[in-house]
């Protein structure tokens, strides 16, 4: 899923886009505090969907003789500065204008600009987050949902997902507190509604911020495929001993490994049987016997070579993710 998330991504930046404008029209036409924190938190979503988008499109380029092993953690670090924008602007400043709210209560008109834009939001990030749901199951094969979403090592599909979950539950709830506020005439709801939002994007960005240090600091890949490349490893033909495995992930969907092994010598002398009969059957003196240790000596090494190049090009075919192999024989 290297590339998952785009289309996702790109459908939210433009619907964010077009909340942020409606919510504050209709914030100045109300001074609803539930409203601004809903401006602000699409404010923050277009903001930060912005970052993904262009974090994904640095991460996709090529290796280059600065960075071997390519840019693929950029996704990772324009993702963190996401998380943090979401808990600075979306929120810091929505918790803390509802709590000026409720020390000083602003006055509500009520307008059914409210209601339409606040079903206009509903409507569209609803629309992204099944997007998003159906990306997570077309990516996630055998894992259960909640499982990918812990393991996942995209933060940027993973990021859209929340980040519209949200959006469409704090514009449920923005136009409950303010249909409560209009009909009792207390205020309080509304400012109430605001906190609430902020919570909810306090949460997902700390969250989000935690997932994406881990992805930095290059976490071991799925213990699954830690184990089944151990499994593969133990089970060549070649192989005597896995002495270590040391995994991380380098980029999404993009694995490194490094495996520390014994080869089987007597697997590989016992490939020349042949050669060393016919050789043997013909030395004659020391200088003979050298000339044949010294061949055989080069043949072995070329076939551990060729053994290694062998069971790295089998790793790649059965485990594809797998991008980036070293491969050290003890």
């Amino acid at each position: 899923m290297a590339g998952g998330g785009k289309g996702a991504v790109y459908m939210a930046l433009i619907g964010n886009g077009v909340l942020t404008a409606l919510k504050v029209v209709a914030f100045m036409v109300t001074g609803s505090g539930a409203m601004l924190s809903e401006a602000v938190h699409s404010g923050a979503d277009t903001a930060n969907q912005g970052l993904l988008y262009f974090g994904m499109r640095r991460s996709l380029r090529p290796p280059d003789s600065r960075f071997h092993y390519g840019y693929g953690a950029d996704r990772y670090v324009f993702a963190l500065m996401s998380a943090m924008g979401i808990f600075i602007l979306g929120c810091g400043v929505t918790v803390y204008h509802g709590i000026h709210s409720l020390l000083h209560p602003p006055t509500l008109t009520t307008s059914w600009i409210t209601y339409a834009v606040l079903s206009a939001a509903v409507v569209i990030d609803g629309y992204v987050f099944i997007l998003a749901v159906r990306e997570v199951n077309s990516g996630r094969g055998d894992k259960g949902f909640l499982s990918f979403i812990r393991s996942s090592t995209d933060p940027t599909l993973i990021a859209v997902l929340f980040e519209d979950f949200v959006a469409t539950a704090g514009a449920l709830i923005a136009m409950a507190g303010i249909g409560l506020a209009n009909i009792t005439g207390n205020p309080v709801y509304d400012s109430i509604t605001s906190i609430i939002i902020g919570a909810l994007l306090g949460v997902m960005a700390i969250w989000l911020g935690w997932r994406n240090r881990q992805l930095i600091l290059g976490p071991a890949i799925p213990k699954e495929t830690q184990d089944a490349v151990m499994a593969f490893l133990r089970d060549h033909k070649s192989v005597e001993e896995v002495h270590t495995l040391r995994t991380r992930v380098v980029a999404a969907g993009s694995f490194r490994i490094a495996a520390d092994i014994d080869f089987d010598g007597g697997y590989l002398g016992r490939q020349h049987v042949e050669w060393l009969q016919e050789q043997a059957s013909s030395a004659d003196g020391d200088e003979d016997w050298a000339r044949i240790a010294a061949e055989f000596g080069d043949k072995i090494v070329n076939d551990l070579a060729v053994e290694v190049d062998d069971v790295e090009r089998q790793i790649v075919e059965k485990f594809p993710e797998i991008h980036h192999i070293d491969m050290e024989a003890d």
